[in-house]
């Protein structure tokens, strides 16, 4: 399977950007993500999917049950799921790519 980023559907809010490889409907082992953050991501938790992120550029801080973990460049952070987290830009831009692995579904996501 091929997925690029110029097929890529768009997503965001506020302080985040990006766009979605693949959705659970395209492949429900794994979904893929890339985006950018300017502020903070919000506090949530998912009951589905485990996540790792790779830090693209820039730098930042995940908070993970309530552990801060300073990130940058070529990092990787692992979320399992449902445990509580954020993250933000400590810097201008913080470069992301995500993999869920099974892919994301958003009725699994908890906004706290």
């Amino acid at each position: 399977m091929k997925f690029t980023l110029k097929n890529a559907k768009d997503f965001g809010w506020k302080d985040l950007k990006g766009k979605a490889y693949n959705s659970y409907e395209d492949f429900k082992n794994v979904s893929a993500a890339y985006f950018e953050v300017t502020g903070s991501h919000g506090k949530v938790k998912t009951t589905h999917s485990d996540r790792v992120y790779l830090v693209l550029e820039g730098k930042g801080e995940f908070t993970i049950e309530g552990e801060k973990i300073p990130v940058e460049k070529d990092d990787v952070i692992i979320v399992p799921k449902n445990n509580e987290y954020d993250y933000r830009a400590t810097e201008k831009v913080l470069k992301l790519f995500l993999v869920h692995s099974p892919a994301y579904l958003p009725e699994a996501e908890i906004n706290l």
